[in-house]
């Protein structure tokens, strides 16, 4: 029993002798994250306004020649009423309708689209697509006036 008392509970670590070397491990971890570019949308989304609701629009609309582009910080509101078209409210009230080439039924289901700006911060006929939010992308083939008929 004396013996167990006298043996070291823990073994020592071994000493390097002269001219050895001790050597320490160490381990890095490196995580390469892949670059990831970002682009800017912009996005229109119907959303309820807090001011109050203009008047009632008319019933009926008449087509007329608009200019190939709109600016698109003009642009407040919109509707689809046809699938091959989209009307835009303008923030002075008038409104332009956009004529797609193709039939793009989704933009009145999701509510929305989606526009990739350009540097000149319009949107223009024969150049730029609107884009559903279900990802379809539908090219403007042409802008037209709507005017009240009376």
């Amino acid at each position: 029993m004396l013996m167990l008392l006298a043996a070291p509970a823990t073994p020592e670590a071994p000493v390097a002798a002269p001219g050895e070397v001790e050597v320490i491990q160490q381990q890095h971890v490196v995580i390469h994250v892949p670059n990831v570019s970002v682009t800017r949308a912009t996005v229109v989304i119907r959303t309820r306004s807090p001011a109050p609701p203009p008047p009632p629009p008319p019933t009926s609309f008449r087509e007329k020649k608009a200019d190939n582009c709109l600016k698109m910080d003009r642009v407040i509101g919109f509707s689809v009423s046809r699938g091959d078209s989209v009307d835009l409210v303008l923030n002075d009230g008038s409104r332009r309708r956009a004529v797609l080439d193709k039939n793009c039924p989704a933009l009145g289901f999701y509510s929305g689209f989606y526009v990739r700006p350009n540097s000149d911060g319009k949107m223009c006929a024969r150049r730029d697509s609107i884009r559903s939010r279900s990802g379809r992308s539908c090219g403007i083939s042409e802008f037209k006036a709507l005017v009240p008929t009376r």
